[in-house]
């Protein structure tokens, strides 16, 4: 971790402390949207038991919300997103919605979100949403985020709602948008997580062969990355305690960094492929279950 990341920690740890246990900071010092998401996320990553609203709440009567930049205003929308006030949340994105750019770009797949979770918009994400996005903002390789979580959340509710078939279309449809392999895009995983689904509606040998193009092709790129390249290339460092991340989190990476990020995904590829999806394997965070 760099020295710059270790003093941020430093000052993180004292703010949050000052913040919710000794009631420091008046409600008139105003902390921005940006530097209150910080301090959460950096929260929830020190206490990894404590409900999300929990550590939130000492921040709502300190936000700051006058006079604020444009990327503050983005980061209002954020701050509602981690609070669970999708109202409040839509209506920061939502200025930012006709965007081209990158606040655009995620403006759009907060709202998706929002409204799948939230308001469980399904008719609206699939008839609307989706397709307006994709064509919209094409896939890129610096956001390997791009809407593969409200795609999946809206095919597990198409799930639920007895469309399972019209649901893996849709998951077959986004993964191979992302043909390229020119990033660690996670919409590779979700061959994995639906692949029981697949199973039930006699779609399971399509699904490991998506599957498996997938690592092949993953690996494939892999291997020409590193020609001529260091084999050993370090992961970059992540709080883990940021609920939904996006392509600003990606920003500082290099290729390198990148290179090891498909390499992590590609191994969770293989660990999918030689585990069973029920036992012992979760493809999409890449975990053992517990």
């Amino acid at each position: 971790m760099s020295t710059f990341n270790m003093l941020l920690n430093a000052i993180a740890i004292v703010l949050i402390t000052l913040l919710t246990a000794n009631n420091a900071f008046s409600a008139g010092s105003g902390l921005s949207p940006s530097e209150t998401t910080t301090l959460i996320n950096h929260a929830m990553q020190y206490q990894p038991g404590a409900k999300r609203r929990e550590i939130t709440t000492p921040f709502v009567e300190r936000i700051r919300t006058d006079d604020l930049s444009e990327m503050e205003l983005f980061f209002k929308g954020e701050w509602h997103f981690l609070h669970f006030e999708p109202e409040a949340s839509r209506d920061a994105y939502w200025e930012f919605r006709n965007r081209s750019d990158l606040f655009g770009r995620v403006a759009f797949q907060r709202l998706m979100i929002i409204r799948i979770n939230a308001f469980g918009m399904v008719a609206e994400l699939l008839e609307k949403d989706i397709p307006e996005y994709n064509r919209r903002f094409p896939v890129q390789p610096y956001d390997r985020y791009g809407i593969t979580y409200a795609v999946s959340r809206t095919a597990s509710a198409m799930i639920e709602q007895d469309h399972a078939n019209e649901a893996l279309d849709l998951i077959v449809q986004h993964v191979t948008l992302h043909d390229e392999f020119d990033s660690a895009y996670i919409a590779y995983r979700l061959p994995g997580q639906f692949l029981e689904v697949a199973r039930q509606n006699g779609r399971a040998t399509e699904f490991i062969e998506l599957h498996d193009s997938l690592l092949a092709g993953l690996d494939a790129v892999i291997k020409k990355r590193l020609v001529g390249n260091p084999t050993k290339v370090e992961l970059v460092k992540r709080l883990p305690g940021i609920v939904f991340r996006s392509l600003f989190d990606d920003s500082d990476l290099g290729f390198h960094q990148w290179t090891a990020e498909m390499m992590e995904l590609r191994d969770q590829l293989r660990a999918a492929k030689s585990m069973s999806i029920n036992d012992g394997f979760d493809p999409v965070s890449g975990q053992n279950k517990q």
